[in-house]
């Protein structure tokens, strides 16, 4: 798209896979005419980045786990979109939760702990829903853990995640709750559930 002097791309760009992320941005760049050579380095660059800062997420909820293992505390999986760490959406629940002497872990903090039984009742094909069910499932397996899910706008999506995130806690006797944290004017109603 072009308005006036600035040319402005808006592509779709997966971080499925390396190869995949080079190409996509190799053909979306063609005109800019960077080598080849510098893309690749630039990507392989980018991809270990993301790799590492993965990796570190993963540690950090290890650490947590551990920590809440040795002070005998319990804690929560606080599984939401990318956009619900951001506190003015989220409305402060995770400090909230801390505030109760809890401990707060994300999703993806857990998620590579879980060994999920499959197949599953539904479709899983998205990188979100499929690392959600895999956080739900280790929650499930751990006594000193509850799921929250944070669920913005009535998501389309979204809702066939909250059956199945249901029904993997519920056939391990766990509680499943989800906050519509569109609806919250105050954190009373999110503190009582």
């Amino acid at each position: 798209v072009m308005h006036e002097d600035m040319l402005f791309l808006n592509p779709f760009v997966s971080f499925d896979d390396r190869r995949g992320l080079f190409n996509r941005l190799r053909d979306e760049l063609e005109g800019f005419e960077i080598p080849n050579r510098e893309m690749r380095r630039a990507v392989n660059s980018a991809w270990d980045e993301l790799m590492a800062y993965r990796e570190d997420i993963r540690r950090e909820g290890e650490r947590i786990l551990h920590t809440m293992e040795e002070r005998g505390i319990r804690g929560i999986v606080l599984a939401g979109r990318p956009y619900h760490i951001d506190p003015a959406i989220n409305h402060g629940i995770p400090e909230l939760i801390k505030s109760l002497g809890m401990a707060v872990l994300t999703e993806d903090s857990v998620a590579h702990l879980a060994n999920l039984e499959r197949p599953l009742r539904v479709l899983d094909q998205w990188t979100y829903h499929s690392r959600l069910y895999r956080a739900a499932f280790f929650t499930a397996t751990r006594e000193n853990l509850e799921l929250i899910q944070l669920n913005s706008f009535g998501c389309g999506l979204d809702a066939v995640t909250t059956d199945q995130v249901e029904e993997i806690l519920n056939d391990h006797g766990k509680i499943y709750t989800v906050l519509k944290i569109d609806e919250i004017s105050n954190l009373g109603a999110a503190k009582i559930r």
